[in-house]
């Protein structure tokens, strides 16, 4: 056989989130390979799948026996998906095993796990042993590593930083519930545009253009990324910050902001001199480590879910 002959991946990553379902795979050489993207459906399992099937459909993956899903939900210890919002339709639910099928077991991870894993084997965390991931995408999260491991928490939902209360800032009647509720995309899209509003890049855009209503908007959510940022910092003692999420690692100018407010409200000197920088993958993170964190299951003997499908079960 030909060094050269291409062989199709035994583990495809999906990464599920607010508003788009993105997979990809590693090829023989550990690189990624996007295969594209479709848009979430709020509230709707049926057609989320059908979306997730749809990009599993393409020739490069057919037929893998793994699949690797990062959600960006928690779940508790026997798997089933807590998505307070039913946002993703599969509130109660056992995503991996509704994922999985008589010729394909499904492995799901919470998408800031997933994220920092990805980071940490395959992008800006490689170096370091105590990493600290945060996405700001549609919501915002956090995952904490200690030499590639998260720390999932007694009740494995280690990662709401983004439902910590606001820290008080100095604008007047900032009263916003969380720090996801300012921070995220659609918060700062709503503060710009609307209720109905989701999307922040006409947002950033404006601000770079010097509209002042914008230029506020974004200056206040960096404010409130970076206080929390800084309080996780304090928290965990990471060596390294890698902030991901699609906002997080494509708005520079938001980033940038956050990460300089971050190091004045660091009250130590060694979490000020920490390296904090943008996710090496992008938006590829989540579905990156969850194929790293299959590929790890399997290699450790966790037994598949396709295994214990009775004889009689059909693909779904």
């Amino acid at each position: 056989m030909s060094s050269n002959t291409k062989t199709s991946p035994e583990i495809v990553g999906v990464d599920i989130g607010g508003t788009k379902i993105a997979a990809g795979y590693l090829d023989q050489d550990g690189r990624p390979v996007p295969l594209g993207t479709a848009p979430t459906t709020p509230f709707d399992g049926h057609a989320n799948v059908r979306a997730l099937e749809a990009l599993l459909s393409d020739p490069q993956v057919a037929g893998a026996p793994v699949l690797a899903v990062s959600v960006a939900t928690t779940f508790d210890h026997d798997g089933a998906l807590r998505d307070p919002r039913g946002w993703f339709g599969w509130q109660g639910k056992v995503l991996a095993d509704v994922l999985t099928t008589r010729d394909r077991s499904a492995f799901v991870y919470a998408d800031a796990a997933a994220g920092a894993v990805g980071e940490y084997a395959k992008g800006a965390g490689k170096a370091y042993g105590h990493l600290l991931y945060i996405t700001v995408g549609t919501g915002v999260s956090h995952s904490f590593l200690v030499n590639g491991k998260p720390l999932n928490g007694a009740h494995n939902a280690a990662y709401f930083s983004g439902y910590t209360p606001q820290a008080r800032c100095d604008r007047p009647a900032c009263d916003f519930p969380h720090v996801e509720s300012i921070c995220s995309g659609p918060g700062i899209a709503r503060a710009f545009s609307g209720p109905q509003a989701r999307d922040a890049r006409p947002v950033m855009t404006a601000a770079e253009d010097g509209d002042p209503g914008a230029v506020a908007i974004v200056n206040h959510a960096a404010w409130h990324l970076g206080a929390l940022i800084a309080s996780l910092v304090l928290m965990y003692d990471p060596d390294c910050v890698v902030i991901g999420g699609g906002l997080g690692s494509g708005a520079h100018v938001y980033r940038s902001q956050a990460i300089d407010i971050a190091r004045e409200v660091i009250s130590v000197q060694h979490g000020k001199l920490l390296p904090i920088i943008p996710a090496a993958l992008g938006s590829m993170s989540p579905w990156v480590g969850a194929a790293e964190m299959a590929r790890h299951e399997l290699e450790m003997g966790t037994p598949t879910r396709a295994e214990a499908l009775p004889d009689t079960a059909g693909a779904r």
